[in-house]
């Protein structure tokens, strides 16, 4: 016997039924734990505060008054928090930055009036360059360079700045409207998200510890805000 022992991952979160628990890998992914008896493990006092900061923060704020009270309690014993489930065409929505390069801004923004409709904006998209000279709009008659011509030729990331750069528009023109801002997760992916929340809720996914920074929702501005 080496004497060897192969020290047990982290447990951070749990599925909702309890039946799966997920440690993190080391390069920031979650990993279902092999699988085993049936546990109890509830969380710990990290996920109650998270719980507790996520509702104050408004992240429930479209669910109704039980509808919440479970969300909430969910987090508190250790479920993830950004749950498609609970979340999804409200609060969390696709973004396809592929797509929103190629001619798609107004269709990603009409995409997301479930989410603004409540907050008091339904922005107007009216495209002015799409071409070989690059992708310009106009959202609410403020011009957003999507792509520029030469962002290409320069290393840009294009299909994350395609995204998160009508977003800095929206969330100029959500400035004296609301708290919430639009912030996004994985931007520029295939799979991208964007998330309508206020910008508490990342930091208290931040301060948590739970979450490595790329799991964590960023708030959509420009490079030079």
């Amino acid at each position: 016997m080496s004497g060897y022992s192969r020290r047990m991952p982290e447990i951070l979160f749990r599925s909702r039924d309890g039946d799966e628990l997920f440690a993190r890998e080391a390069d920031g992914r979650l990993t279902p734990l092999p699988a085993g008896p049936a546990t109890t493990w509830q969380g710990d006092e990290r996920h109650r505060a998270l719980a507790e900061s996520l509702d104050r923060f408004g992240l429930w704020d479209h669910l109704g008054a039980e509808e919440r009270a479970a969300a909430r309690h969910d987090v508190a014993t250790g479920c993830y928090p950004l749950d498609p489930e609970v979340l999804y065409d409200r609060v969390q929505f696709h973004a396809d930055g592929e797509a929103i390069a190629e001619g798609g801004v107004a269709r990603f923004l009409a995409d997301l009036e479930p989410g603004l409709s409540p907050l008091g904006l339904a922005p107007v998209v009216a495209t002015i360059v799409d071409g070989p000279g690059g992708y310009v709009v106009e959202i609410e008659g403020v011009r957003c360079t999507v792509v520029a011509a030469g962002d290409w030729d320069a290393g840009v990331d294009v299909w994350a700045q395609a995204t998160v750069r009508p977003l800095a528009v929206v969330n100029g023109l959500l400035a004296d409207r609301t708290p919430v801002r639009a912030h996004t997760l994985y931007a520029g992916r295939n799979d991208g998200f964007v998330l309508l929340i206020q910008p508490g809720v990342a930091a208290a996914m931040r301060a948590s510890g739970l979450f490595p920074e790329q799991e964590i929702p960023a708030l959509a501005q420009l490079a030079s805000e």
